[in-house]
């Protein structure tokens, strides 16, 4: 009667004698005994209405039929077997791949550590960059599940995000070097009050913690021009458009002539920025990448 089916079991017997030419030595090389092999070879052969092997007292040796089913099913059973590992490789999350949205400062500081990481816990995961953009932009993107991971500042105000400060950022008074107030060692943010700004789009972070630390000193801030990276808003500062409120760290990040760097006070509010997921994010490699030293 011919069997219904063939199942891999049946492929590997069949590759297992082919190799070895003996039922008995492809018996043991697969720690079965022989007759379970035999009857499978026999059901094979069966199925497929074909004799795969010349038998004898001395040996088992291949048909033309067989030769040729040894040839295609060798390359066939290699894929099978490693996609079923990538298979487990994605379920334990260190294969696949890892979305990471970020933001302009996290391309200078936080994402090259992180990509370094990965490149060296789990090489068969790749990532996938989407940015630069904005926190707010990044947020948006979570909550559509275009990406897993977001290096921005925080908080990213959803009850289904979750996040982690990794670091917290300064503000200093960006001036033009050729204004009076560049001539002093420190800067009140009430001598910005009547000054021209320039500053980043309102929907920036950024833009939002400056308006409202002018805000709580008694002003919003006269706005001349925007820019919305922090390349350009340093490059309308030294061309002397207006005065800014910006990231302490753009003088080591962004260094441009024609621009000064002076503390504030009172003193600003410092700005988290770091790592945020959403809860509800299905994708097991996040786990792993979370357990980072950089997103520690």
């Amino acid at each position: 009667m011919r069997p219904n089916q063939v199942e891999l079991k049946h492929l590997k017997s069949f590759l297992a004698v082919a190799q070895e030419g003996s039922f008995t030595r492809a018996a043991d090389s697969m720690h079965i005994a022989q007759p379970p092999l035999s009857r499978r070879i026999s059901d094979l052969e069966k199925y497929l209405e074909v004799q795969l092997f010349r038998r004898s007292t001395r040996a088992v040796q291949l048909t033309p039929a067989g030769e040729n089913l040894r040839k295609n099913l060798t390359e066939i059973i290699k894929q099978l077997e490693n996609a079923i590992q990538e298979c487990k490789a994605v379920h334990e999350g260190i294969s696949g791949t890892i979305r990471i949205g970020y933001t302009g400062r996290a391309s200078h500081t936080l994402l090259p550590r992180l990509i370094r990481e990965i490149r060296q816990y789990y090489p068969a995961l790749s990532q996938a960059l989407i940015g630069p953009h904005h926190s707010g932009t990044l947020r948006s993107e979570l909550l559509k599940g275009k990406i897993d991971l977001a290096l921005c500042f925080l908080p990213l105000k959803h009850n289904g995000i979750d996040h982690r400060e990794l670091s917290a950022i300064d503000f200093c008074a960006a001036i033009p070097d050729d204004h009076p107030l560049s001539r002093k060692r420190s800067i009140s943010v009430m001598d910005l009050q009547n000054e021209p700004f320039v500053s980043y789009p309102r929907s920036m972070t950024l833009r939002e913690v400056v308006d409202v630390y002018c805000q709580k000193a008694g002003f919003l801030p006269r706005v001349v021009q925007e820019a919305d990276t922090s390349p350009a808003l340093l490059c309308l500062i030294a061309a002397g458009i207006g005065l800014s409120i910006t990231p302490a760290e753009l003088q080591d990040i962004e260094p441009i002539s024609g621009v000064v760097f002076r503390p504030l006070s009172p003193k600003f509010r410092k700005l988290a920025h770091g790592v945020a997921w959403m809860k509800n994010n299905h994708n097991p490699a996040l786990s792993k990448i979370l357990q980072l030293s950089s997103l520690t």
